[in-house]
């Protein structure tokens, strides 16, 4: 491997079976700097939204003030960013949508069927639930879980309640 340097360029030269590879330092270490931005501004997003955004509110969010950044690159930053423990994810909703969160701490969450706004709902979480379950016969082990309250929100039931609708199922 050689270095070569010039002026702003940095160079590295490499032969590998007889075939020239010429890569741009400067762009690697670009690209590196574009990425930790982008998912810096993602995980800043997530932060700063009132609530549990979806993927698709997070790009809305952050296309606004910087149009270059594409949608995939919001969906894997956030994938990244809730591997990595620095957001929640959740995603057992009837309508197959994830949600995401800036609390990281176990905490359980209500489903509105209506409008699909997720909330937190402040229940002490049962930190015994899971020795309470008894052994499944297939050996599967349980090492967490996820409560999901479902129901209609605030915002759903007055619309109701304006329509003369309350109570009517859909």
């Amino acid at each position: 491997m050689v270095l070569w340097e010039t002026g702003a360029f940095f160079l590295t030269i490499e032969y590998n079976n007889d075939n020239l590879l010429i890569t741009d330092i400067n762009k690697v270490k670009a690209m590196e700097r574009r990425n930790t931005m982008q998912k810096e501004l993602t995980y800043a997003a997530v932060m700063a939204y009132p609530g549990h955004p979806s993927a698709d509110d997070i790009y809305r969010m952050i296309a606004a003030e910087h149009s270059s950044i594409s949608k995939a690159t919001v969906y894997r930053n956030l994938s990244s960013l809730a591997e990595e423990g620095k957001i929640g994810r959740v995603e057992s909703f009837a309508a197959g949508e994830v949600h995401y969160d800036h609390r990281t701490e176990h905490h359980y969450h209500g489903y509105c069927r209506k409008c699909g706004k997720v909330v937190d709902i402040d229940v002490s979480c049962d930190k015994g639930l899971l020795s309470q379950v008894n052994p499944m016969e297939d050996g599967f082990s349980i090492t967490s879980h996820e409560l999901i309250f479902e129901g209609i929100c605030r915002d759903c039931r007055e619309k109701e309640k304006e329509n003369g609708t309350e109570g009517i199922k859909d």
